[in-house]
């Protein structure tokens, strides 16, 4: 419904005061957001490895995929809608660091609750930086409306 609780709001520039944009994205963006987080997740992961982070990397990135659609992917969707209001993207890539830092940092809590929170935040902060990275790379392919 529109703000007015007449009729519908589709998007349609008629449907909007002049005053209200919004960011819009579509599944190109979506998608090169997913691998370029998933890509910075699995060399991020690999770097301390040696001589072993080729096969580290390739390791990384097979599991995170499978993580990456269950968790990463709807948890980036969502926030990409949430934000469509929200034309300074900045404020998205911000946002999207702090989102999925603290939902890795709250997943590793919950599921391993005897692991002491300095342990866990470095994980959680390498995860919102992959997902802030991911939200920039993303930049030119949103459009305003």
């Amino acid at each position: 419904m529109s703000a007015d609780g007449g009729t519908p709001d589709d998007g349609s520039p008629e449907d909007r005061s002049p005053g209200r944009r919004r960011v819009t994205f579509g599944p190109g963006a979506v998608a090169v957001g997913f691998l370029v987080g998933l890509t910075v997740l699995a060399l991020a992961f690999a770097s301390s490895w040696g001589a072993e982070a080729p096969r580290v990397f390739l390791l990384a990135l097979w599991y995170g995929v499978g993580i990456g659609l269950v968790t990463g992917l709807p948890l980036g969707i969502v926030l990409g809608l949430l934000l469509r209001p929200v034309s300074n993207q900045w404020i998205h890539v911000a946002i999207f660091f702090v989102g999925f830092a603290m939902t890795a940092f709250l997943v590793t809590a919950l599921l391993s609750p005897s692991t002491l929170p300095r342990d866990s935040l470095p994980t959680a902060l390498v995860i919102g930086g992959a997902a802030a990275m991911a939200r920039a790379s993303i930049w030119r392919m949103v459009r305003e409306q």
